[in-house]
């Protein structure tokens, strides 16, 4: 048996699987087995009103999670966005307005995620 431990939200975890990707069975934090956390730093677990532009293309979304390189984003449907584009992310509780990259998308029954640095 292999212990994992959550980077989200640190609970214990054992699997007989090596390297295994599946989601943390108590948050849901999608964590691969064989690639390091791609975020560094303290991400504080946030579930704000986050608001992304690009052109014309104004999206509301929930925050997952945020640090101070990034956020994790959420959104019932599909994003239209796609990796590696730069959009503009405005989350007015934080006091934050800044542009950011898409660097990973995901879609998992109905709901999508994804992950954005900001630059």
């Amino acid at each position: 048996m292999h212990k994992i431990t959550c980077l989200r939200c640190e609970n214990i975890s054992f699997t007989a699987a090596r390297d295994a990707n599946m989601p943390c069975p108590y948050c849901g934090f999608m964590q691969k087995g064989a690639e390091p956390d791609r975020r560094g730093g303290n991400r504080q677990i946030t579930h704000r009103v986050c608001d992304l532009l690009k052109d014309d293309i104004r999206l509301p979304v929930k925050t997952v999670d945020v640090s101070d390189t990034g956020l994790g984003i959420k959104v019932l449907g599909h994003l239209p966005f796609n990796q590696d584009e730069t959009i503009n992310v405005t989350i007015e509780d934080l006091d934050i307005e800044k542009r950011a990259q898409v660097i990973w998308t995901r879609h998992i029954y109905g709901i999508s995620r994804a992950g954005l640095r900001f630059c």
